[in-house]
């Protein structure tokens, strides 16, 4: 992709007022970053902490995205999805006409979590066998 259409993902959490879990999210992102150089990535809360939304979006703006796709780093379907997200979606796309904004679906919506959990029992069934 040439540096005139520059790819983004912006990824979007709730928040919290845990300052170590937002660093956390924080370090999550920077890792992403670290494995796809060849997009910019930045992280976002819908509340409690900053940057918000909007800020990430217009930061990616600023540092020249053409193309910005928003991870929503959720569980479920809740309220940000269902009616935050979409509202601060239509704003965004007005505010930068010029780039293409889409969204992934909630990570919970992902069948390859079912794994994740599946790996983690496995993972206590060996330390409990292990510590028997």
């Amino acid at each position: 992709m040439s540096a005139l259409h520059r790819r983004a993902l912006l990824i979007v959490d709730h928040g919290t007022r845990s300052e170590s879990a937002n660093q956390r999210f924080a370090d999550f992102a920077t890792g992403i970053a670290e494995k796809r150089s060849d997009w910019l990535v930045t992280h976002a809360h819908m509340e409690l902490a900053e940057p918000s939304f909007e800020v990430g979006i217009d930061r990616l703006a600023a540092q020249g995205a053409q193309e910005i796709l928003v991870h929503l780093h959720f569980l479920g379907h809740g309220y940000h999805i269902r009616e935050t997200i979409p509202e601060l979606l239509e704003q965004a796309r007005a505010r930068h006409p010029q780039i293409c904004i889409q969204t992934t679906q909630p990570l919970g919506d992902d069948p390859r979590l079912v794994d994740i959990v599946l790996d983690r029992m496995q993972d206590h069934e060996r330390l409990s066998e292990a510590e028997s």
